[in-house]
């Protein structure tokens, strides 16, 4: 059973429906519909009338939330006074077929970027009529400010955006960042503006002067702030199990790479085989702790190979990242293998060491005699290792003159058991050359002779009879390294002797005379010697010949030495007249004139040494040969005395050590 109504409430809707039943009655006739009519038209005009004409005052919001009610007739009709900033526009609601009759609602928008302070008054006049217009005040007051002291108090981030507090919403303005001569653009949302910094492209651990601009309509309005900042250091690579270029010996289960910062993320990693132009992934595992990344490998390295990891990211929890990615190149070995021996393929010495210096250090764990080899016909030799060197010792004096092979077999194994392509062979031979000290200088300086071959007939080259003539013993230590390189071309009847310098004491000092001032080719016994000469340059030198024919000990020493011999024919080397002279003994002159054609210097026979020479060339080497022994002897005046002229002596210095 329903509840039943109260009096009061059945007393107000008896009331309302007698009110209705009056209006009907009164209603009823034409004349009082159109009074009614006129009485609401009267009503909705007067409203209309307050609500348009009453002036109004709008807060411009930067949020864009700028319209009111402003009831507006045929809105198209009305003319507006715009202010200097800011306009107003009714916004059509009712329309008939497209042309708006009726708009509820006005909105204020900028036309230009607003100020501090800014006050503008728009002005409605409906149909033009301007004593009916309608007054719109438009005030804006501080513009949106932004908060950036905060966010640029650390380092920043090259590659992270910024987000700056807004004091309120702006959809008025737009933003931007400028550095380094670029512009970063930004994004407001809600009241925080986001700006990228990528594009700025700053570089990490550096300074800059950093400004943010506001921008109206696309065009600049003011800068908003600028302030110096300063980047966060890069991501360094700070050291490396295995470094880049590194040959690795040993066979590693990973590669740790360690920072100079705590690392946050990583990404890019690739480990790769390289074979020429061909490229293989290799599995593995990667993880990152701390500072560090370690990458694992899934199987073992294959060896004697070539690898390259890489690392495209790294960032550290500041924002610090790589500044381009980690490339580390590396190659696996195989055994070890040689790098270098201590002697050379010729002018081994019969009782020294051979050292054979290997990549890494060699096992000891092994017989060093099963793999590395000393093949030389009945001779014995010990060989040792420590680290990386393994040394040949001959257990007694080889043979002169031999040819000998040193092989390292491939089963050689590294300290780490690694083998293979350790193959290497190596051939040589002992020294060929005898060499004897004929005597000594004045000052105690050995005189060397240097022997080759071992027939019967002799030939004799000498070189720094004066010390200032260094060409002579350039020129002849060339043809001693030519007579070791090349033993098998010097004829079974010959032997050669090298004595390339004669006056070390002078060569020491590149003067002319010896130590006692004396011109060893003016100390020799022959007929014309005299003790005074005149030498080069017209000076007179009283003790130039010496105190008597042979009085000093390197004259001596050659000349005991060549008598000793027996020679053939001896060559004597000076400077710098370029001629080829014969002493007149024996076929000298012959042999001066092919010396002549063999090495293009101009032969002069031995009549006119004093036209060649403007000074004394009293008791000479060739003279006194010629005088007292009828030795041939040729003097070889050389173009220079500084420059090493054994090529274009060559084939005529040939041509004599294979005389018949």
């Amino acid at each position: 059973m329903l509840p039943a109504p109260s009096l009061a409430h059945s007393g107000v809707r008896i009331g309302t429906l007698a009110l209705w039943l009056r209006f009907q009655r009164f209603a009823s006739t034409p004349i009082h519909l159109v009074a009614i009519g006129a009485v609401i038209y009267l009503l909705a005009s007067a409203a209309f009338t307050v609500s348009f004409f009453v002036p109004h005052s709008v807060h411009f919001s930067f949020a864009g939330q700028n319209c009111f009610t402003s009831p507006t007739l045929l809105p198209s009709l009305v003319a507006k006074d715009q202010g200097k900033t800011f306009t107003a526009t009714p916004k059509p609601a009712i329309a008939i077929a497209g042309y708006p009759l009726y708009s509820h609602t006005t909105c204020v928008s900028a036309t230009q970027a607003p100020e501090e302070k800014t006050t503008d008054t728009i002005a409605f006049k409906p149909l033009g009529i301007a004593f009916a217009a309608k007054k719109i005040s438009v005030s804006a007051q501080g513009l949106p400010s932004v908060a950036h002291q905060a966010v640029l108090s650390q380092p920043l981030a090259t590659k992270d955006p910024l987000v700056f507090p807004l004091s309120e919403v702006d959809s008025t303005f737009a933003y931007r960042l400028a550095a380094n001569d670029q512009i970063a653009n930004c994004t407001t949302h809600g009241q925080s503006v986001e700006c990228e910094t990528a594009s700025l492209q700053l570089e990490q651990s550096a300074s800059y002067a950093l400004s943010m601009q506001r921008l109206f309509d696309g065009q600049f309005h003011q800068t908003v702030f600028e302030q110096p900042i300063t980047t966060v250091g890069s991501v360094q690579l700070a050291s490396s199990s295995i470094a880049a270029g590194q040959t690795v010996f040993d066979a590693p289960a990973q590669l740790t790479l360690t920072f100079n910062k705590e690392i946050k993320t990583f990404d890019g990693v690739e480990l790769t085989l390289v074979t020429g132009d061909s490229r293989q992934a290799v599995a593995f595992a990667a993880a990152s702790e701390g500072a560090t990344i370690s990458v694992t490998f899934k199987d073992p390295l294959a060896r004697n190979s070539s690898f390259e990891l890489t690392v495209k990211t790294v960032t550290a929890p500041d924002g610090g990242h790589l500044p381009e990615p980690l490339v580390l190149p590396f190659t696996t070995s195989g055994g070890p293998k040689v790098q270098g021996v201590s002697v050379g393929s010729y002018k081994v010495s019969t009782t020294g060491n051979i050292t054979i210096t290997f990549d890494s250090n060699v096992s000891t764990g092994q017989n060093l005699a099963e793999f590395i080899k000393f093949e030389m016909s009945d001779a014995s030799v010990a060989i040792t290792t420590s680290g990386n060197r393994v040394t040949i010792k001959p257990s007694s004096t080889l043979p002169k003159c031999t040819r000998f092979t040193v092989k390292v077999l491939d089963g050689l194994q590294n300290e780490a058991g690694i083998a293979g392509g350790s193959a290497w062979s190596f051939s040589s031979r002992t020294i060929c050359q005898s060499t004897s000290n004929i005597g000594t200088s004045v000052q105690g300086r050995g005189i060397a002779a240097y022997r080759f071959g071992s027939g019967g007939s002799t030939i004799v080259f000498v070189g720094g009879t004066h010390g200032n003539e260094q060409s002579s013993v350039y020129s002849l230590n060339s043809l001693i390294d030519q007579l070791e390189r090349n033993p098998d071309t010097i004829p079974a009847h010959r032997t050669i002797v090298v004595i390339p310098n004669l006056n070390p004491d002078a060569y020491a000092k590149s003067q002319r005379t010896n130590a006692n001032n004396v011109d060893l080719n003016r100390n020799f016994a022959a007929n014309n010697w005299k003790q005074g000469v005149t030498m080069p340059g017209g000076s007179f030198n009283p003790n130039g010949g010496g105190n008597a024919p042979l009085s000093e000990p390197e004259s001596k020493a050659l000349a005991d030495y060549v008598l000793g011999v027996s020679p053939r024919l001896v060559l004597t080397y000076h400077a710098a007249a370029g001629v080829v002279m014969p002493n007149d003994a024996g076929d000298s002159d012959g042999l001066a004139k092919t010396y002549d054609q063999k090495s293009n210097l101009g032969y002069e026979p031995a009549s006119q040494t004093g036209e060649i020479f403007a000074y004394d060339t009293t008791g000479s080497f060739e003279e006194w040969l010629y005088d007292k022994h009828g030795i041939p002897a040729i003097l070889v005046e050389l173009w220079t005395k500084s420059s090493n002229e054994y090529s274009k002596n060559q084939n005529a210095m040939w041509h004599m050590i294979t005389l018949p």
